[in-house]
């Protein structure tokens, strides 16, 4: 779904990346904030729910996979990311609170910016007088996030508040080889582990390089093997 296509959406050319689903996402440690999220998306219930972690843990994926599965069960979701939102007027959001689910990723962008701050506390309030959902994201628990108003600090924790943890090396080999196995191919394991070595370690960055390898080996009817990996890797330096 593309902001600005439907009446009340964001003018913003937003989209929900195809690849961002509950069933692509691997979870490990972190099973019990996705389930959390997932019966949010899919039936409602918590009026807030945050989740928090640095980059790379998969916030944005999965707000987007709540838009969808909130969307797929007739409950009208919408994806707000504040990286963006902040450039625009705050009044866009003003009716959003008949959204069944919102969903502010980055929220601690709006730190310092009281306007914005202001609408995103209104819409929380309405949303919930109306028995929506808001759920947000950031890089640190509410509280820890700095120039923010204390109403809205304490309207972020009012849910379940849930620290997003790392993958570990093995989690990030197993990830990948579900990864490689939904696109229709095998990743052996000295191939996976060669590119936690050579790539960037996060799981976008990584990947993305997967994917990137993917369509490479079918242009070259060539296996993922670590000899073909590394030559491809090579040329890129």
């Amino acid at each position: 779904m593309t902001a600005g296509n439907a009446a009340g959406q964001l003018p913003l050319p937003i989209s929900l990346d195809q690849g961002a689903t509950f069933g692509n996402f691997y979870a490990a440690s972190n099973q019990t904030g996705v389930e959390a999220l997932v019966t949010l998306a899919r039936r409602g219930g918590e009026r807030a729910l945050f989740l928090w972690g640095g980059d790379g843990r998969g916030k944005s994926h999965l707000l987007q996979a709540a838009c969808r599965l909130a969307n797929v069960n007739s409950r009208r979701a919408i994806y707000l990311p504040m990286g963006q939102a902040v450039l625009l007027d705050p009044q866009v959001v003003e009716n959003l609170d008949s959204y069944a689910l919102v969903c502010v990723d980055d929220v601690q962008r709006a730190a310092g910016i009281e306007p914005w701050q202001q609408a995103l506390l209104t819409l929380f309030d309405a949303l919930s007088a109306r028995g929506g959902s808001f759920v947000a994201t950031a890089r640190t628990a509410p509280a820890a996030i700095k120039r923010l108003l204390p109403d809205l600090t304490s309207r972020l924790a009012w849910g379940p508040v849930f620290q997003l943890a790392p993958l570990t090396d093995e989690e990030k080999i197993i990830a990948l080889k579900q990864r490689a196995s939904r696109r229709g191919f095998e990743l052996p394991d000295d191939t996976a582990q060669f590119l936690l070595k050579r790539q960037q370690r996060d799981m976008h960055s990584l990947c993305s390089t997967l994917d990137a390898l993917d369509i490479a080996s079918l242009a070259a009817q060539r296996k993922l093997t670590l000899p073909f990996v590394k030559s491809l890797l090579d040329k890129r330096v």
